[in-house]
């Protein structure tokens, strides 16, 4: 790397970002460069690394201004790797904690936000104590052909395979469920309460992952049929996030909702 960036630390529900604002969009980081920050700056892991753009900045988001021209900023997020990420519910919450910050956009509780990602625009909406809810747009369940194509899944140390289901929220997920032998209360006070974990194949597990918190709230919701809540908390390893499913004049929408922390903001050079 032949440049010096100011960057921060964002922490979402488990995950850890590097973060640095381009205004200019004169920033390209190689796939190359992009594995050296995270790998500087990786401490208890980085999940990836985002730049802050202006829309009319990148060729992808000024074709999303072209549609919705209130969305002025682009998240540009690239995986560890360095390949482009398409959408992470934790990484558009830290975006949008690290807009306000930095003095980039000027939102308080309540307000909301249009953002530019790989996946069309989202909204975002600020809330009390460091909790942003992000709207994740129109959900999908994968029609009858392609459940069909799903092969039955085995999770480690479980006993038997589970039928999966497709449920798309932008990208597919395949979901499965199991019984781990617990008797949590699956509806607490009106709002569902599930616990989950990602796997990632080769027996890798990631301790959060928002998009598929979203998905096994979903999942669960069709699972349990008519009467089931719209409002859930999904636990995860390393925290828990708030689950909402409302409708739209587009369809229903659902969403997500969590804490974001920002620290360790710094210079690095290389």
């Amino acid at each position: 790397m032949t440049r010096a960036l100011k960057i921060t630390r964002g922490y979402a529900t488990g995950n850890a970002f590097v973060i640095f604002s381009d205004l200019n969009g004169g920033i390209d980081l190689t796939d190359a460069e992009c594995s050296l920050l995270a790998d500087a700056t990786r401490g208890e892991g980085a999940d990836g690394v985002i730049r802050a753009v202006r829309s009319e900045r990148t060729p992808e988001g000024r074709l999303l201004l072209e549609t919705d021209p209130d969305a002025e900023w682009f998240i540009d997020h690239r995986n560890p790797d360095g390949s482009n990420a398409e959408l992470c519910g934790n990484a558009l919450r830290v975006f949008v904690a690290f807009l306000m910050a930095e003095g980039l956009v000027d939102l308080t509780h309540g307000d909301r936000i249009a953002i530019g990602t790989r996946d069309g625009v989202k909204d975002i909406q600020v809330g009390s104590n460091g909790v942003f809810r992000v709207d994740l747009g129109r959900w999908k369940l994968g029609d009858a052909t392609s459940a069909q194509n799903l092969a039955p899944v085995t999770v480690n140390g479980l006993a038997g395979a589970n039928e999966p289901l497709n449920i798309s929220v932008g990208r597919p997920h395949v979901v499965t469920f199991v019984d781990d032998g617990t008797l949590d209360p699956l509806v607490d006070d009106g709002i569902g309460r599930i616990r989950m974990r990602v796997d990632q194949g080769a027996d890798r597990t990631t301790p959060s992952w928002a998009t598929a918190a979203a998905i096994a709230a979903l999942a669960t919701r069709h699972l349990v049929g008519p009467g089931a809540p719209n409002n859930w908390r999904v636990d995860m390893p390393d925290g828990s996030l708030g689950v909402q499913m409302f409708p739209t004049e587009d369809g229903e929408h659902v969403s997500l909702s969590g804490t974001v922390e920002l620290a360790l903001s710094g210079v690095i050079e290389g």
